[in-house]
């Protein structure tokens, strides 16, 4: 006949196995002739059908009390092949081995090597995050009487779950204690690269005389080149000299700098001329926007927490190059005379380079129950530090602006004569330094974390959250410390 459920009747001779007490129950190994079915199957309030597991076990063996298991994991396998399933008894000791619970199997903690339960004895189940996983499960399982310790994260931004507990329903933990690891720091953002540096400008050519007869001859003075820029941001060419009674060129504008070119001379007035017009100095790239700070708690998805990082700078944007100088007028006393030309206008400097964003860092959570229903009785629940956030990139500084071109200088009464001067060239414009990235977020600490429609009640339970993560620190806003909690997302019934 299939047992539905068992008890043992205290008034009935050799009650369950031997005694009637937790450590003579045998696992459901040796005749019983002195049971009634009734609604459970509990010996002094254990259940009298168990497998056994102890550190000085062997996972070949027959799971009994005098041939223990060597490892939760197997015992909870074997358990589960019964019909109903065993529950599993553990004697005191470390246990380092992630567990996944079963349906209907509860592990029950605290026996000593007489396989009596005793308060003074300690069964720890420490593995890495998470330790404990009850999943997909609908039908009463539980921990009793057990030490569940998760490890600290080590990968980046990574969190330290205790136990997780997800899509499940009639899970209790009792006299449980549970205490996860820190979480793991975030990583840092990368410095933006320096903006390069604008190109200096020609010099402009000396006036010269250029007429028939006794007069000399010479090529019309060109102005000075323009300043070179990586980023397209090129000054102006100088003006030419202007010839005879004709008045000097004007000075090219810079890219995308309009009316930056300065006018040419008049023809010549005096011995030195009209001086062509200064070309105007590029203006300086704006700063990058800076990236945004951290948020205090990310968000879960599922069973996993997503840390809140920063926020990427912007790049700086580009100094304006200079416009060119206007070239001398020409002159036309005795002899013809080319005046000097303008000097070119510098290269614009090149923003920098955006910093990117420190990534958050990982959560410290005791226990997360995703849609499920879990009751925690008589038990502490302890989460440790969340993970510090990673450090926000510094922007990149601007690259400075091209030097001008200055004019080509006097050529003497016997050249140039009454020409004009030619003028300089403007400056190039600095590029803009690049934005900061943001700090990540600091990661948080919760006991417990409910999330979707989960339901938890905690009777005669101490819940404590530990210390949240620092935040990641930038020149522009760094991320926020990490919230320390009792519980996230739960309302207690």
């Amino acid at each position: 006949m299939m047992r539905v459920a068992w008890f043992c009747v205290a008034a009935l001779t050799a009650a369950c196995a031997k005694g009637g007490n937790a450590g003579d129950v045998d696992g459901g190994n040796t005749a019983d002739t002195t049971i009634v079915t009734i609604d459970a199957l509990f010996c002094n309030n254990l259940p009298c059908d168990a497998i056994y597991v102890s550190r000085s076990g062997n996972d070949t063996a027959a799971g009994t009390k005098t041939a223990p298991l060597k490892t939760i994991s197997v015992g909870i396998a074997k358990a589960a092949a019964n019909t109903p399933p065993f529950a599993v008894f553990v004697q005191a000791g470390l246990y380092p081995e992630p567990v996944v619970m079963r349906a209907a199997v509860t592990v029950y903690g605290g026996f000593d090597e007489t396989w009596i339960r005793n308060p003074a004895v300690i069964t720890e189940i420490n593995a890495p995050s998470p330790a404990v996983i009850f999943d997909q499960i609908q039908t009463g399982t539980g921990l009793d009487g057990l030490t569940v310790r998760s490890g600290d994260a080590t990968a980046p931004g990574t969190s330290s779950y205790a136990i997780v507990i997800n899509n499940s329903q009639a899970i209790t933990l009792t006299d449980v204690i549970v205490e996860s690891g820190i979480g793991a720091r975030g990583t840092d953002g990368n410095n933006g690269a320096a903006g390069a540096n604008g190109g200096n400008a020609g010099n402009g050519q000396p006036g010269c005389e250029d007429s028939g007869g006794f007069c000399s001859g010479c090529g019309q003075p060109q102005g000075g080149g323009a300043g070179a820029s990586a980023c397209g941001r090129s000054g102006g060419r100088g003006g030419h000299g202007g010839h005879g009674g004709g008045g000097g060129g004007n000075g090219v504008d810079a890219v995308g700098y309009p009316q930056s070119g300065a006018f040419g001379g008049p023809a010549g007035a005096g011995q030195f001329g009209t001086p062509g017009g200064t070309g105007a100095n590029g203006t300086p790239g704006g700063v990058g926007m800076w990236g945004g700070a951290g948020g205090e708690v990310g968000v879960f998805e599922g069973p996993l927490y997503m840390p809140s990082n920063g926020g990427n700078g912007g790049v700086g944007s580009h100094g304006l190059g200079g416009g060119g100088g206007g070239g001398g007028g020409g002159g036309d006393d005795d002899c013809d005379s080319y005046g000097a030309s303008g000097g070119g206008g510098g290269g614009g400097g090149c923003g920098g380079g955006l910093g990117t964003a420190g990534t958050g860092g990982g959560g410290s959570f005791g226990v997360v129950a995703i849609d499920s229903g879990v009751t925690i009785k008589s038990s502490t629940v302890l989460a440790s530090r969340g993970g510090d956030g990673g450090r926000g990139g510094s922007g990149g500084t601007g690259g400075f602006g091209g030097n001008r071109g200055v004019t080509g200088g006097y050529g003497g009464g016997s050249e140039q004569d009454d020409g004009g001067m030619g003028g300089p060239g403007g400056f190039g414009g600095a590029g803009g330094i690049g934005g900061h990235g943001g700090g990540g977020g600091g990661g948080p600490s919760a006991a417990l974390v409910c999330v979707g429609s989960t339901t938890m009640t905690i009777p005669m339970s101490t819940i404590m959250g530990g210390t949240g993560g620092l935040g990641g620190p930038s020149q522009g806003f760094p991320g926020a410390t990490g919230v320390s909690t009792k519980f996230i997302g739960c309302s207690f019934f």
